[in-house]
Parts: structure tokens; C-alpha cells; sequence
């Protein structure tokens, strides 16, 4: 299985960005060393149906060596119109996951997905069944590692136990939002940060996990915009300005974008970064510091 420190994510793939756009940048990614592609496969269900980035993403690797990448999607959280779940999607139950890697494989044009996640916890679906469902994907070959995102600290905990009570194949990958800069408060339910609870869990229960930070670059709001601008209320407090100046200096002193060191410092923790850019420039200003270092 290939990694890097950046991982590409492609939620606009085939809706907000053409098939064009998105091989583009695809193929600056793998041009620039990059071996890890992020999808799900809702992406992207409120400009399109879900479905559209893993179908761009099969075509893509079709005419690429596949061996050379790895390819991460996540299931549970595609809207359906059929579905016990109150909240209206597709859900973790055990017909849920077969149903869905069905579909993701099928889409992605592939044999095996490097790592499947949960993308959202599923409360209407009992953790063993969701997890022995998952397990099996692994057991028939369709799923190399598995993982979960978006889970509590509460539920992860519940999880690992879970896994460990009835010796089922072992959680590896976790991906949760994380940015070096926190939040006044947490407004969305359906996104979890790694945040220093999280990040003391994993390391106690999941030390071996690979983890992957999504929105590192917190969709650009704040470490793009000029120094003199108004701050988005979430993250105006001083310590994020501070954070944010000498991110900047940094930057400066190293002659390269704040996105880039931004990325680099994330990495150096031992987490994956996830960054998305519709630019190919914009792609290669973020990875100037860790292009070329897949292992």
C-alpha cells in the first residue's frame, strides 16, 4: 500500500469540477509524488447524486498503474429514499455496507478498496453488527483496512472494545477534522475534530491507527485571507491570530505559501492532511514541502 503525507481529496470531482479539472489535478498529484486519494460515496450528493467522484476517480485509475496508489472511501452517509434510518441515509447496517461496496467498487473500477471507512457514526445501527459487516469486506477481499470517521470519543471507545471482546478485524484508519487552529465552538454534530481528548484516546487505544486530518486549511477562510480582513467569528480568538502570524512568518522565511507550511507542520505530528484544490498552481503551492516524499 503507497502513502505520502498529503492526501488528495476530491469531493468536488465530477459536480463543482469538470472530469477535465479533476484529471488535471490528479495527474499534477501523482506527477508531484502523490499516492493517497480520498473520496466517499456521497460525493458529491448536494450538487449532484453521490457517486460522481468515485466514477471520475475509476476512470482516472484506469489508465494509470493502480499498484501505485491508495485509494480511500468512506459509505454510510449517501442519501436514500428506501431507508430505516430516520435521518435519511443509507446507514451502517450489515445490507447497508455489502449494498454500498457493491457500488463503490463498481464505480472506482477496482477489486479491493485500500481503506474503507464509516464515513458518520450510525446510532440506528448496533457497532457490532456495522463492524462484522465491515469485517467481512476485509475476510472476502474487497476492503484491505478498515475504519471509521466522524466518531465520538465515546463511541470510538465503545467501538475498540468491541473489537477487542470479540477478536474482530482490528480498526487501523481514523479520519477526523483537524486544523492547527481550534474553534471558538463546535456548530456541526456531523463533523468530529482530533481534538486533544480524541487525540489522547487514539493514543492509548489506537496507537497504531493512521489518522487523517480533513480540512486542514479550514476550506481556506482563514490562512488566505489578508492580514487587515475580518476574521470568521468561529475562529476569531487572539491565540488563532497569533497561531496564524507565525504561520505566516514562517512561510515567508521559508518562500513558500502558508497553505504549505501549514500541511507540512500537520504532517510532521504523524497525521495525513487531506487537501482539496479546484487550481492545479493552487495544488502545487500545497505541496512544496512534502512533494516527492512518498514511501
Amino acid at each position: 500500500m503507497q502513502t505520502h503525507p498529503v492526501c488528495l481529496g476530491t469531493a468536488a470531482f465530477g459536480t463543482a469540477m469538470s472530469k477535465a479539472e479533476s484529471f488535471g489535478i490528479l495527474d499534477q498529484y501523482a506527477t508531484m509524488g502523490g499516492r493517497c486519494i480520498d473520496t466517499a460515496n456521497n460525493y458529491a450528493f448536494w450538487r449532484g447524486q453521490g457517486g460522481e467522484s468515485e466514477a471520475v476517480i475509476g476512470e482516472w485509475l484506469a489508465n494509470v498503474d493502480r499498484a501505485h496508489f491508495t485509494v480511500m472511501t468512506k459509505i454510510g452517509s449517501q442519501p436514500v429514499e428506501q431507508t430505516p434510518d430516520p435521518r435519511g441515509l443509507e446507514g451502517l447496517s450489515s445490507q447497508a455496507i455489502h449494498r454500498a461496496v457493491d457500488k463503490s467498487l463498481e464505480r472506482l473500477g477496482i477489486d479491493q478498496i485500500d481503506l474503507l471507512l464509516a464515513h458518520h457514526d450510525d446510532p440506528h445501527t448496533p457497532l457490532l453488527e456495522t463492524w462484522e459487516a465491515l469485517g467481512e469486506q476485509v475476510a472476502q477481499g474487497r476492503a484491505a483496512k478498515i475504519g471509521v470517521s466522524n466518531y465520538s470519543t465515546q463511541r470510538l471507545a465503545e467501538l475498540v472494545q468491541i473489537v477487542d471482546d470479540h477478536q474482530l478485524v482490528p480498526l487501523d484508519v481514523l479520519q477526523l477534522q483537524y486544523s492547527p487552529l481550534v474553534p471558538v465552538a463546535q456548530t456541526d454534530a456531523m463533523l468530529v475534530r482530533f481534538d486533544t481528548s480524541m487525540r489522547d484516546l487514539v493514543a492509548q487505544i489506537l496507537p497504531q491507527a493512521i489518522v487523517f486530518a480533513y480540512s486542514p486549511l479550514l476550506g481556506g477562510r482563514v490562512f488566505d485571507i489578508p492580514e487587515d480582513a475580518d476574521w470568521p467569528s468561529a475562529y476569531d480568538t487572539e491565540a488563532n491570530r497569533e497561531q496564524v502570524a507565525y504561520f505566516r512568518r514562517q512561510a515567508q522565511t521559508m518562500g513558500v505559501s502558508v497553505s504549505a507550511f501549514v500541511l507540512k507542520t500537520i504532517a510532521d505530528e504523524g497525521l495525513h492532511p487531506i487537501t482539496a484544490t479546484s487550481k492545479v498552481d493552487r495544488l502545487v503551492e500545497n505541496l512544496a514541502l512534502v512533494a516527492g516524499a512518498a514511501g
